[in-house]
């Protein structure tokens, strides 16, 4: 018998991906989003332990760090430091985006996908579905876990629901950069490394563990130019109110929220973009 070429088998996939309606492409999402969700069940140790490293830094900061580190103005150092482990915690966390889209990759899951007649935004749509499912566990886990060590949210309710979403969307912003480099890379243990470059010095060199004001004078205006800055800023007018923001960093909770949805518009359209035409490139 003659082996029909793959290139015949793409084309048929690609025909039949053509005539989808809109109700088969969110069923294929919602494949896509399961098989990712299933392998973190089978393997519930990576959700486990993820979240351990964030919760052991929230102890951390809060008793041991807290213990010398002052912010002033009359707000305790665990108030100011809960918001920016959230933030941090959603940062790393988004690195598991590229390292899956890269181990998919180098085994030959995503050629399978693309010889399928399934909607080839199913992969990338479905596999921010799943990943952010997963950052909203972690969040909550983390909110109720600082809760427990004495955090609360001055305005109640509302602003504990407002700064999990923040952190989550954040995140989520950052699977999209996380996913361009799984594409680029294509190798698991390159991209872990890769994400690190950027990620490591935005973390450190935002409002996350002081206030720009007391940050070198070189760096204050990196800090302020900062995304991770700007879902902090936001993060914390929620959580701390607004008066409390203004103290710690000279904004008000809607100058935060512009500046935040500016970043996150910015880095999802940018970072969407060209992981998107790195997927159709193959």
């Amino acid at each position: 018998m003659t082996a029909v070429p793959a290139s015949v088998d793409a084309l048929a996939a690609a025909e039949a991906r053509a005539a989808l309606p809109i109700g088969r492409v969110l069923a294929d999402i919602g494949l896509m989003a399961g098989r990712n969700l299933r392998k973190v069940r089978r393997n519930s140790r990576i959700l486990l332990f993820s979240t351990i490293q964030p919760l052991m830094q929230l102890l951390l900061f809060a008793y041991v760090f807290g213990a010398v580190a002052t912010v002033g103005h009359g707000i305790s150092y665990k108030d100011f430091v809960v918001p920016a482990v959230l933030v941090q915690t959603m940062v790393f966390a988004a690195m598991g985006s590229g390292v899956g889209i890269a181990t998919d990759l180098h085994t030959g899951m995503i050629d399978r996908f693309r010889s399928l007649p399934i909607a080839r935004s199913a992969f990338l749509v479905g596999r921010t579905v799943s990943d952010s499912s997963r950052l909203g566990v972690q969040a909550v886990l983390l909110v109720l876990a600082s809760m427990i060590i004495g955090f609360r949210f001055h305005a109640g309710l509302p602003a504990a629901i407002g700064m999990t979403a923040v952190v989550v969307l954040f995140g989520m912003a950052l699977c999209s950069f996380s996913a361009w480099i799984g594409l680029s890379i294509g190798d698991p243990e390159a991209v872990q490394a890769a994400v690190f470059i950027p990620i490591l010095p935005l973390v450190f060199t935002s409002s996350a563990f002081a206030p720009v004001s007391r940050l070198p004078g070189w760096m204050q205006p990196l800090a302020r130019a900062n995304p991770v800055t700007a879902a902090i800023d936001l993060a914390r007018g929620l959580a701390l109110g607004d008066a409390e923001l203004r103290r710690i960093s000279g904004v008000h909770t809607t100058t935060a929220v512009w500046h935040f949805a500016l970043w996150w518009v910015a880095i999802v359209v940018a970072f969407t973009g060209l992981a998107v035409r790195r997927y159709r490139r193959g």
